[in-house]
């Protein structure tokens, strides 16, 4: 039992010194190899002596066998991977002294000529060259279909700007967009007469706040607040006459005509408040839903008859007006419904409409809506203890 024991160690110590000596490439590498191997062989035969060693038995047999089992392994480990590397099938063959010896160029030149033998094997039985080919053709196309893209993105973009242009002409002529969803005609009249609209606009705004501090100094000693505010209303209304349509004094009152309905919520119609110009022709009352007035508070938009003249309801003074503008303040509440609402009536359409849509368009009434509310505060400011008190709400 004891000899089979070292004859195992032997072979088992003297196989992993054969493979260390393929294993390690470098001289240096080999040699501490062997040398270890060496010294565990030693090492192993004198622990063997020590622990196995039984009364009778001829230690001289036992080093010999472990000796001899050690050689054993190690010469038949060599001779095992010689033969591997003599049925080596690749063009460049490395040699057993190449291999004992670490001839790290010739090693490297083995990997080298594997390397190559697999690429052209994977060339001749994959045919991995028209794989490549086919790859950079794919990417080619895959390039131009993108190129395609971008091209028919920008067709699509430039089409769409066509289309909306198109949309935007009316008769072959640009348009604007006023409320209610009409698309209204640009004439050369219109373009030649937007500076002066816009510098009448200035002055107006400018007139208007002039107004504004000369009421919000008098709200502190104001003994009726709501009579001092009807005559700011006044005020506002021949500051719009004077500087939008340059209407001074009543001479030209059958022109153009401002005035302020205010809710009854009794009847729940927009009664005449405050008019300015042509006093003498009665205010129609108009129900608080109904015709612009009730299309002004679902748009929150001031509205001009002659574009909108399927929703306008019919008045006793139609026949005087040729156009007008409609806008319901619904930033001043009262009983839970807009108080007052704006109307600009003109005489004549062909003069003054074009300032009706100027104004329209550029929703000039939510500026003059904020003005209201200021003085609206500063004159009439809500109780508490009051339940018919004006409720104001900020416009946005």
């Amino acid at each position: 039992m004891d000899f089979f024991t070292f004859t195992l160690i032997g072979l088992f110590t003297g196989a992993m010194g054969g493979w260390a000596a393929f294993a390690f490439g470098s001289k240096t590498g080999k040699f501490i190899a062997g040398s270890a191997s060496l010294s565990a062989a030693a090492l192993e035969a004198d622990s063997a002596l020590k622990g196995f060693i039984g009364s009778g038995h001829d230690s001289g047999e036992l080093v010999f066998s472990l000796c001899g089992a050690y050689i054993i392994g190690f010469i038949a480990t060599i001779v095992l991977l010689t033969r591997m590397l003599l049925q080596q099938d690749s063009r460049y063959r490395i040699t057993l002294i190449d291999v004992v010896f670490g001839n790290n160029r010739a090693l490297d030149a083995y990997h080298e000529a594997k390397r190559v033998e697999l690429d052209s094997l994977l060339e001749r039985e994959l045919n991995v060259g028209a794989l490549q080919q086919e790859s950079q053709l794919l990417e080619a196309r895959k390039r131009a279909l993108d190129e395609q893209a971008r091209a028919l993105q920008l067709e699509t973009e430039e089409a769409r700007a066509v289309l909306q242009a198109r949309d935007e002409l009316v008769g072959g002529q640009p348009s604007i967009s006023l409320p209610h969803g009409y698309r209204l005609p640009i004439k050369s009249v219109f373009l030649q007469l937007l500076p002066h609209h816009v510098a009448r606009a200035c002055q107006c705004h400018l007139g208007l706040q002039q107004l504004n501090a000369r009421f919000l100094a008098d709200a502190p000693a104001a003994i009726n607040g709501m009579d001092l505010f009807d005559a700011y209303l006044m005020e506002v209304a021949g500051c719009i006459k004077q500087h939008l349509f340059d209407q001074h004094g009543p001479a030209v009152d059958d022109e153009v005509r401002v005035h302020f309905r205010r809710f009854d919520p009794g009847d729940r119609l927009y009664k005449g408040h405050v008019v300015h110009g042509q006093v003498g022709r009665q205010l129609t009352a108009l129900a608080a839903g109904s015709g612009l007035i009730g299309l002004s508070r679902q748009t929150g938009r001031s509205l001009v008859y002659s574009v909108n003249r399927q929703a306008a309801v019919s008045t006793a003074s139609a026949h005087w007006w040729q156009d007008y503008l409609t806008y319901v303040f619904d930033g001043i509440l009262e009983h839970g419904e807009p108080t007052y609402t704006l109307g600009i009536s003109v005489r004549h359409g062909a003069v003054h409409s074009g300032m009706l849509y100027f104004l329209s368009f550029n929703q000039w009434e939510h500026g003059l809506q904020q003005d209201l509310i200021t003085v609206h505060r500063a004159l009439c400011p809500p109780r508490a203890s009051a339940p018919q008190a004006a409720e104001v709400q900020p416009s946005f």
